[in-house]
Formats: structure tokens, sequence, C-alpha cells
């Protein structure tokens, strides 16, 4: 078994060849620790506890389930029955190599995490009866047919629970910086060039807006119930400042602050609601029976 000192080299050597030490300026062994921070997967678990009663029985499935923690751990403590899935076949794509690491760790069985893409699961039609996504849905080819992957996986009355930065907004968590909101690619190309930081990996990022979300889960209108895309949860985070500091989100709080100091706490929440900068998106939807 694996020592948690060589996985979290693992974990940032990888990160490292990915590039994310010239997107981030969270030093790569911290960003490690977070991706395999028992704290965050229990963080994870009570977000999703928000909207489902899970149970020891429930089947969950992560899309991107990346280092393998959040999976490992909630079969490890009976918390559910989850499976992941993330894609292994290219030698760069280390994550789901070292997740398996991470399941030996824990004790849990190599089979719960697959090689695969959002866009092709291989799993049978309602076999989950939760679908949770975190921070993933920006980096696949086809949003639109991930989202419809998890709904055919659902079970009837089954959740899935999609977390994802919104491009409507005014905050860039890879970068961890501000720009305009539905500010296209080259101009937020040249933001980050200015700031010192590599603009290549914008060009691997879906820009998610309120509009396209809309559009991506059209095709099952009247066959499921939108529950939520995480206004709610934005405007409490606003008003309270009650939210963890993990990556770049310490920035983003200290933003917040200075919101709160000049008193444009309603103002924001205002204009926010009608113009949709929750963020990040937190899109909860249950299929019907």
């Amino acid at each position: 078994m694996m020592e948690l000192q060589d996985l979290l080299e693992k974990v940032a050597a990888s990160l490292h060849r990915n590039g994310m030490d010239r997107v981030s300026r969270v030093p790569l062994d911290i960003q490690a620790r977070e991706f395999l921070s028992e704290d965050r997967a229990h963080e994870q678990l009570a977000q999703i506890r928000q909207f489902v009663r899970l149970r020891a029985d429930s089947k969950l499935l992560e899309i991107g389930s990346g280092y393998g923690l959040f999976v490992a751990l909630c079969n490890h403590e009976n918390a559910c029955r989850a499976y992941g899935i993330e894609p292994g076949a290219d030698a760069y794509m280390e994550a789901y190599h070292i997740s398996l690491a991470v399941l030996d760790r824990y004790g849990v069985a190599h089979s719960h995490i697959r090689n695969a893409y959002g866009e092709s699961i291989p799993f049978p039609d309602n076999t989950f009866d939760v679908v949770w996504s975190s921070n993933v849905l920006e980096h696949v080819a086809d949003p639109g047919k991930v989202l419809a992957e998890a709904y055919r996986l659902l079970k009837p009355g089954g959740t899935a629970i999609i977390v994802v930065p919104n491009y409507g907004s005014f905050w860039e968590g890879h970068y961890g910086v501000v720009f305009p909101p539905y500010c296209p690619k080259w101009a937020f190309r040249i933001i980050v060039r200015l700031l010192g930081r590599d603009p290549s990996f914008v060009d691997t990022l879906q820009f998610v807006t309120y509009r396209k979300l809309k559009k991506w889960i059209e095709p099952f209108s009247g066959q499921i119930e939108l529950v939520s895309t995480g206004q709610e949860i934005w405007e409490q985070r606003v008003r309270t400042l009650l939210f963890s500091e993990w990556a770049e989100l310490k920035k983003l709080k200290y933003l917040l602050r200075w919101i709160h100091a000049l008193r444009l706490v309603k103002p924001v929440i205002w204009v926010g609601r009608r113009l949709h900068w929750e963020t990040p998106f937190v899109l909860v939807f249950r299929k019907l029976a």
C-alpha cells in the first residue's frame, strides 16, 4: 500500500505535468493535499445531503472522480455505494491511475472507478440513486452529452447534482481572478497573459452559462424536475461568507468582504439574481418516475 506522502508527491507531480502551477498561484503541495483531503470529501457529502437522503445502500456515481478520494471515502465509511469514472486512456491522464492507489489505501476494490469519459459511461440505464459531479463539466468535450448520460443513468426518482463554474459570473476559480461576466475566450486569454499566467489552459475550458445549461437539459424537459441551479446557495454564501477556502476561494472571500464593507451586498444580489451570477452553478434535477 502506498504511503500518504508518496501519494501526495504523485498528485503534485501530476498537477505539474498538467501545467496547474502555471494556472493557479496555490502551491502544488497544497493543491495535492486538497485533492486528497477527507475534510473536503466530507463537505461534498454534506452538499449532496442537502438534496438527497443518502443511505449505506444508495448507489452514487461521481462523473470525473479525479484522484479518487471521494469514492474511496464514501465506500470506506459506508456513506453510500460510490462509483466513479475518470479517463485514463492516455499517459498524461494520471488521475485515474493514481486513484487506484487511493482505493487501495482505503481498502476499496478497483472496480469502483472505471476508466471512461463522461460522454459514454459504462453502466446500464437506471443504475444510480445519485449522480454527482464537481468542477468537471467545464472540462469535457460535450457537456450536453454528459448531462444526457447523467439522466440516463439515474433511477426514476434519482437526483443529479452537478457543480460547475459559471462563466456568466465575475469569478474564474481555476486562475483565481475576477473577470467580466460573459467574457469571451479571446479576451480572457489576454487578461490571464497580462497576469503572468498560462493562457493555453483557457482553450481547454467550456465557458458554461445559464443559457447553455438550460439548453443542455431541454431534451429531457417534462422528464425531470429542475430543483435548483444554485442561486439560493450563492445568495446565502454572499450574505454570510460561510464557505470554505479551498483552492483560490480565499481570494473570492476577500473580495466579498469588501462588498460587505461597502454595503453593496443587497445591490449585488439584486443584480446577480436577474443576470444569473450564481457561482458556481449547482444544477440539481430529479428524474421523474
